[in-house]
């Protein structure tokens, strides 16, 4: 299928024209497989369409963010130490596009690519100086060390992402 760009996804890193074709994605449950490049469930509702909503299903989703980067950690280590740029770019778009999904998913949002900066600056739970951080990695994403931030990023998202949950569940007892 084939989808017009939303305004709120436009970004030149992720998707560099005006439409974007999606595989045939059953969007009307939980898919752990997908593909966080494509921000597909954020696209859907942006776009108008009936679909899951993970950033309102966050003990089910978020993790299993977290445990997607943890898997691509070792695969960028590799291609870092045999500093291969062109896969280290993509390397890090798909991170970086998991954790953007990380962050505005655990503030119950979906994503907001166009204007990225002011979006995530207000956001309640992020980590410190995350607007910053991340357009370094942005700037730079075949740099070892936008790798390294990139990785401290997703650490202190999961600190934030328990901790708030651990806030919740003394609040409601």
């Amino acid at each position: 299928m084939i989808v017009k760009l939303p305004q709120e996804l436009v970004h030149e890193t992720f998707f560099p024209g005006d439409r974007i074709e999606i595989e045939n994605f059953i969007t009307e449950k939980w898919n752990p497989g997908f593909n966080p490049a494509l921000f597909v469930y954020d696209m859907l509702h942006w776009s108008g369409e009936q679909g899951f909503q993970p950033w309102l299903q966050g003990l089910i989703t978020i993790p299993v963010l977290f445990e997607k980067w943890k898997e691509l950690v070792g695969t960028g280590r590799i291609i870092f130490a045999e500093r291969r740029q062109n896969e280290a770019e993509t390397f890090m778009k798909k991170g970086t596009a998991l954790f953007f999904q990380v962050v505005f998913w655990m503030n119950k949002q979906p994503v907001v690519l166009y204007n990225w900066y002011e979006q995530i600056n207000r956001l309640s739970i992020k980590p410190l100086n995350v607007a910053e951080r991340l357009s370094f990695v942005e700037m730079y994403p075949a740099h070892y060390a936008s790798f390294i931030q990139l990785t401290e990023l997703f650490l202190e998202a999961e600190k934030q992402f328990y901790r708030t949950l651990v806030m919740q569940k003394r609040n409601q007892q």
